[in-house]
Parts: structure tokens; C-alpha cells; sequence
């Protein structure tokens, strides 16, 4: 009988000690946890600065292709977008009040350019091109609609 006590008594300090053993595993890595991002915290609060400014070079560095072509004609000149057939100039010498060339448009010819080194002129004559054949327009300026009605030629 005395063994049989003992033999419980130990059962359950046994299982006692295996309970223990399981929680405490499971505290120390919960503790683990909120140790690491209470660190973490603190890391990230303490070089916010640095952070930022490294977010700050990436971002200017992925702009780097960016170019503000400017709203007026005399940007537009500054930024290659003239020629003799082309004459901006005259727009700036008659202080003309326009605002310059459309956006868009200047950004597809600057591409256009870049990317086939070819001249102002050339560049701008498929841009035109591929805009009239966007909206379905010939190049000679006559509608491609077969529904289109004109009347001489």
C-alpha cells in the first residue's frame, strides 16, 4: 500500500513536471516573441531618421529617368523640341500666352527620340502618325471609316 502511494504520489509529480516543462516552453517562446519585437520597436524609433532617409534615396533613385519637360515654349525649346520646320521661337518672340506643347505629347516624342536617335522632326512625324492611326485616320487625313461619306477630293 505504501508503494502504491509512492508510485501515485510520483505519477503525479511526474505528470506535474512534464505540465511544467510543456508551459514553460511555450512562455519562454511567447517571451521570445515579444522580446524580439519590443527590440525591434525600439530599433526601428531609434533610427527612424536613417530609415528615412534611405526610403528618400531609393525613391529619388527609381526617379532618376523622371524629366519635367515644362509647360511653356521656352521650356520646350530648353528641351530639344524645335526645328526650322518647327520654328518655336516665334511663339516666344510673339509672346504667345499658350502654355506650350501638350504633355503627353512632348513625353511620347522625347521617348520617340530617345529611343530611335532620330531628329525632332522625324520623331514628331510618327508620333503624328500613330495618333492618326490610333483614331483610325489615314495619313493623307481622310477618315478610314468605310461608313465615312466626303464629298470631292
Amino acid at each position: 500500500m505504501v508503494e502504491s502511494s509512492l508510485n501515485n504520489d510520483d505519477k503525479k509529480q511526474g505528470e506535474n513536471q512534464s505540465y511544467y516543462n510543456y508551459t514553460k516552453k511555450h512562455v519562454n517562446a511567447r517571451n521570445s516573441i515579444v522580446v524580439i519585437l519590443i527590440i525591434a520597436a525600439i530599433l526601428v524609433f531609434h533610427f527612424r531618421h536613417r530609415i528615412a532617409a534611405a526610403h528618400d534615396r531609393w525613391r529619388t533613385r527609381r526617379r532618376m529617368g523622371y524629366v519635367n519637360l515644362g509647360s511653356s515654349f521656352q521650356d520646350d525649346l530648353e528641351g530639344g523640341l524645335n526645328s526650322e520646320s518647327f520654328d518655336i521661337r516665334s511663339n516666344i518672340d510673339d509672346q504667345d500666352p499658350r502654355k506650350g506643347l501638350s504633355e503627353q505629347g512632348k513625353r511620347e516624342v522625347k521617348r520617340i527620340m530617345n529611343e530611335r536617335g532620330i531628329t525632332f522632326d522625324e520623331a514628331r512625324l510618327e508620333y503624328t502618325r500613330s495618333r492618326l492611326a490610333e483614331n483610325n485616320i489615314d495619313a493623307d487625313g481622310m477618315p478610314l471609316d468605310p461608313k465615312t461619306v466626303t464629298f470631292g477630293r
